[in-house]
């Protein structure tokens, strides 16, 4: 594997922690303006909405979509964002074709929800994790059930794997209905963009995930074009989970609830991921020129299947950002980021360029196109974080530093 292989492995589970970081300032946007029984619910119906979906996507963009037994099931697990790798050491067991184990060694998020409280554990992997497991699984199998083996409130505390499930497919069993938020989310542009795998890339690696299942897969046992390709579907499943989060809450408080949870949630997230992937590039605190190479790679505006900015300079230490017309923008759905910056919510954008850079400000340039220039302030003063920022850099997930995984025997 060349260094540009291992680094879109890297930028792949950078991707797969944004969506964790969503989950952390959105919800927590959820408890603050609505209390704690509104993120329960919400979370429920949020990830209902968009795993199947994504589950989905990433069966046919990694060849083994069509199967329906557990092999099938776990593999998709294994390449979603809810099991973001590192974050969580997940492992994954096939004993026949209608039956199968997985267990987590170590949650992350259960690291961050035991400081809490065992009644926020029960939420989080009893409330929660019941029926949103289930909607992974009857995506690949109507009849597929997910049962416990263990799980916390964990007695004794130290106790390891953190939990364990099984995994069954019951053909006696009745097939479990799509959810309404599901078929919603499954009429989004979103979830019809066709991602195209590039041409002529180099060799070596996996192509696709037909094969047998790995105890555990790392992205760097993939080729070139499906890092590409996984890449671009891991910042899919970033704007489903989103575009659902924000449409639960308008079915329950309303759109302006919705989009103050959203840009609660899109200022929080994107500081800290421009943080981290400004660390990643060595370009923190380097002005305008970070900001362009951060805002390349964001995937707040990835895939660029969906979204299409434009970065024009126009002075040194200058650069006008522009959102052009792409499939975000044509969204009947009036939600998501996009839906955001077009009504002039630009906490979001405020905060992933100072994630970067805080000497950064955006200025809108041109109130008849979704346009700003962003600019360094060499004589700013220093600017307080918001709550958002406080929330996701108060996290066990934010100090998470991710390891390379290299592969001793090529695949």
């Amino acid at each position: 594997m060349n260094s540009a292989d291992f680094k879109l492995a890297q930028l792949g589970r950078e991707y797969m922690l944004c969506a964790q970081f969503n989950s952390r300032t959105g919800y927590a946007a959820l408890r603050i303006n609505h209390g704690d029984e509104a993120y329960k619910d919400v979370a429920i119906a949020n990830w209902m909405g968009a795993s199947p979906v994504y589950t989905r996507r990433m069966q046919k963009a990694m060849g083994f979509a069509g199967g329906s037994d557990v092999a099938t099931i776990f593999k998709g697990l294994q390449l979603e964002c809810g099991f973001t790798h590192q974050y969580f050491d997940v492992h994954f067991a096939v004993t026949a074709a209608d039956s199968g184990r997985f267990w987590l060694n170590s949650c992350g998020a259960l690291l961050e929800t035991e400081p809490r409280g065992a009644d926020a554990v029960k939420v989080m992997c009893h409330d929660i994790e019941d029926p949103t497991f289930n909607a992974t699984a009857v995506a690949t199998n109507a009849r597929a059930r997910m049962t416990l083996v263990h799980r916390p409130p964990r007695v004794p505390a130290d106790r390891a794997p953190h939990c364990e499930w099984t995994v069954f497919i019951d053909p006696a069993a009745d097939e479990i209905p799509e959810p309404e938020i599901t078929q919603v989310m499954s009429s989004t542009r979103l979830a019809n963009i066709a991602i195209a795998r590039p041409q002529g890339a180099q060799p070596g690696g996996l192509d696709d995930y037909s094969g047998p299942l790995f105890e555990q897969l790392q992205l760097e046992q993939l080729s070139h074009a499906a890092l590409v390709v996984v890449c671009k579907e891991l910042a899919v499943q970033v704007h489903l989970l989103i575009g659902g989060l924000m449409y639960s809450v308008a079915q329950r408080y309303g759109d302006a609830a919705a989009l103050a949870v959203g840009e609660f949630q899109m200022t929080g997230s994107s500081w800290v991921m421009s943080n981290r992937l400004s660390d990643w590039l060595g370009c923190r605190d380097t002005g305008i020129d970070g900001i362009v190479a951060v805002l390349n790679i964001h995937p707040a505006f990835q895939p660029c299947e969906y979204w299409s900015v434009q970065l024009t300079r126009l002075l040194p230490h200058s650069v006008l950002f522009e959102l052009l017309e792409c499939p975000a923008a044509e969204e009947a759905l009036p939600y998501g980021w996009y839906a955001l910056l077009a009504r002039g919510m630009v906490g979001g954008l405020d905060g992933l360029v100072k994630g970067v850079d805080r000497r950064a400000r955006i200025l809108q340039r041109d109130s008849a196109r979704l346009a700003w220039e962003i600019a360094i302030d060499e004589s700013g003063s220093a600017i307080e974080e918001p709550l958002a920022v406080q929330v996701a850099k108060g996290t066990v997930l934010y100090q998470t530093r991710l390891k390379d995984y290299i592969q001793l025997l090529q695949v």
